[in-house]
């Protein structure tokens, strides 16, 4: 019974890890790669840093808070890349962030598939 119960956690995780990895291959593949200058830095909780970012969308100057949250601040006035939705542009995601958001949800996925392998076939 219990190695049903990790192998189901284990393909709920790739599952999770898939969708996840979905959403960011959209964004990679159907974004627009813009630079974005940090306009303001607010810290709302003691190390939790939000950027406010300006750039350029569909030919509007937009402002928007960044979602990810960092605990070393960006600089104001720091030009950084980014990946923004083609429709949205609150949907963006720092390219290098984006990246590593990938090779981890790709890094997640195998491993969730290599637990259910272990307890579907070699647990006993």
């Amino acid at each position: 019974m219990e190695r049903i119960i990790v192998a189901v956690a284990g393909g709920l995780a790739a599952l999770g890890g898939t969708v996840f990895l979905i959403k960011l291959l959209i964004l990679r593949l159907g974004g627009v790669r813009t630079a974005a200058e940090v306009v303001a830095v607010k810290e709302p909780k003691q190390g939790y840093y939000v950027h406010t970012l300006r750039f350029e969308h569909n030919g509007k100057t937009v402002e928007q808070d960044d979602k990810t949250g960092y605990s070393q601040p960006f600089s104001k006035g720091e030009r950084l890349e980014i990946v923004c939705s083609r429709s949205s542009p609150e949907i963006f995601e720092y390219t290098s962030a984006l990246n590593k958001n990938l090779i981890i949800s790709g890094v997640l996925i195998a491993m969730a598939v290599l637990i259910v392998i272990r307890f579907v076939f070699f647990v006993v």
